[in-house]
């Protein structure tokens, strides 16, 4: 993935790293450089790989939105956030159905 990683932690939450000011939390006064991120898995409500540039836009339920901006491998990154979230679904169902 290239300057952003993206690691499941304890299977409902979301870490995603970087280091070089490439992870900014989008506000209506600009971009907050923002080093690390931990978001509960189960918040997040879009993904989008921007079709012009090399950027991968995370919303949260909260409304608050997060650039991944000017990644090396966007579609990667995109495709790996995309993995957890959809990971996460399958064993919540997994779960539900084993409590009856």
């Amino acid at each position: 993935m290239g300057n952003v990683q993206v690691r499941n932690v304890a299977g409902s939450f979301l870490e995603v790293t970087a280091d070089d000011g490439d992870l900014k939390r989008i506000t209506l006064e600009g971009y907050i450089p923002v080093r690390r991120l931990f978001v509960k898995i189960s918040d997040i409500t879009s993904v989008s790989c921007k079709a012009e540039d090399n950027d991968v836009i995370m919303t949260l339920k909260n409304g608050v939105e997060y650039l991944l901006d000017e990644l090396d491998e966007p579609t990667e990154t995109y495709a790996e956030v995309c993995r957890q979230i959809v990971v996460e679904e399958y064993e919540e169902k997994i779960e539900s159905k084993s409590d009856y």
